[in-house]
C-alpha cells in the first residue's frame, strides 16, 4: 500500500507572510533563489513549489507546467 503524504497548502495572499517566516522573503525579492528545474529566478509571481531541506535550507519550482512535472516525476523515481 502506498505511504501518503500530507501537503500542506497555501493560499497566494499568503505566500508573503510564510516566506517572512522562514526568513527567505527578502532572498526571494532580491531574486537570489532558482528554480531546481530550468535555474529561472523564483518571484512571488512565479514560484510553486518550496521544498524543505536539511535544517533552514530550500528548493523552489517555478509554476511552468514542464518544470512542475520534471520535478514530480524524478521525485517519484527516488522515492
Amino acid at each position: 500500500m502506498n505511504e501518503k503524504n500530507n501537503i500542506p497548502a497555501v493560499f497566494k495572499e499568503d505566500l508573503k507572510n510564510l516566506l517572512t517566516s522562514i526568513f527567505e522573503i527578502e532572498p526571494i525579492e532580491n531574486g537570489e533563489r532558482n528554480c531546481k528545474v530550468c535555474f529561472k529566478i523564483i518571484s512571488l509571481e512565479n514560484i510553486q513549489l518550496i521544498i524543505p531541506r536539511s535544517g533552514e535550507i530550500f528548493d523552489y519550482v517555478c509554476n511552468s507546467p514542464v518544470c512542475v512535472e520534471d520535478y514530480n516525476a524524478k521525485k517519484e523515481t527516488t522515492t
